[in-house]
């Protein structure tokens, strides 16, 4: 057109080889190898995994070859091939397929629940620990992905233990057994569920409507603290100090009590006892009983007055 310039399609006149697409641009154009063919020293040429006949570039069958090893099928694929264990047969720990003969028969408890901050033991059972320390590999994973004792707990030769059970402990566990004895070669996997049991606890004060009286000073009184738990383990349930007195002072803040010559810390009777010998009026105030273990904890206040 007058005044103006239109681009040339030198694509039109075939500028590129036969094993080259040419693509058209602004003021040129340019040749690019076609699908299977790889650039090399300025040349188009066939690609690794194929071969030129007659102009194109054909798949080559390199099982034909037989490039796979021992106890392996090969399988052909588009410029490549594959090599996979036959039938009946397992890749080993030195990357050999081989011939798997038994199935070996190692239990352990299928399902796990623990507490918070308890210790976990898992013991696998069916081999000698002879067994297990000279021929056997165990791997493991957690969620399906790969977990080590040795990282996260404590290994053993026929298991694992975990210190201070958590949420983050909580999953599911497959280990994989491998055994070599001699050659004879033998797998198995257990599965593991581990579920964190979570706890609650309730207080109340057993005598509370008694305590809204006033107490008499001099007699013997006592502030009972009644514990109701859920999922919550304890080490020692008869110990008195599963839970913590405190007198709550007048600025908020509260004193940690134990037992003096005015004041005794019981276990008695099915309940936590704050016990006072021969109580003062200025023993009155609010109490508070508390319990802290294992992640949970709640706590509980009562008012006395001595007159």
């Amino acid at each position: 057109l007058l005044g103006s310039c239109e681009d040339v399609d030198e694509c039109l006149d075939s500028p590129c080889s036969d094993t080259e697409r040419c693509s058209n641009v602004e003021g040129s154009y340019i040749c690019d190898c076609l699908d299977t063919f790889v650039k090399s020293s300025g040349e188009c040429v066939c690609a690794d995994g194929f071969e030129n006949q007659d102009g194109a570039c054909a798949d080559v069958d390199e099982c034909a070859d037989s490039p796979c090893g021992v106890n392996e099928d090969c399988s052909n694929t588009v410029g490549n091939y594959n090599c996979a264990c036959s039938e009946g047969t397992e890749k080993g720990e030195d990357g050999v397929c081989q011939e798997i003969a038994n199935h070996c028969d190692i239990k352990t408890k299928s399902s796990i629940k623990a507490f918070k901050g308890n210790n976990v033991n898992v013991k696998l059972k069916g081999e000698s620990k002879k067994t297990f320390k000279k021929y056997a590999k165990i791997t493991w994973t957690k969620d399906n992905e790969p977990w080590n004792p040795k990282d996260e707990g404590k290994e053993k030769l026929n298991g694992f233990s975990i210190r201070k059970f958590d949420a983050n402990d909580a999953g599911f566990y497959v280990g994989s057994i491998y055994i070599d004895m001699d050659g004879e070669i033998s797998k198995c996997e257990v599965e593991i569920e581990m579920e964190l049991l979570e706890g609650s606890v309730t207080l109340s004060i057993d005598n509370a409507e008694n305590l809204m009286r006033p107490q008499k000073a001099g007699k013997p009184l006592a502030i009972k603290c009644d514990l109701d738990l859920v999922n919550v383990k304890l080490e020692d349930p008869k110990s008195p100090d599963n839970v913590n007195w405190y007198k709550v002072l007048d600025d908020g803040d509260d004193e940690l009590l134990d037992d003096n010559d005015n004041i005794s810390i019981e276990r008695a009777k099915g309940s936590y006892q704050l016990k006072f010998n021969s109580p003062v009026p200025e023993d009155s105030g609010t109490y508070r009983c508390e319990f802290d273990q294992q992640g949970v904890d709640a706590s509980t206040d009562v008012t006395i007055e001595i007159v």
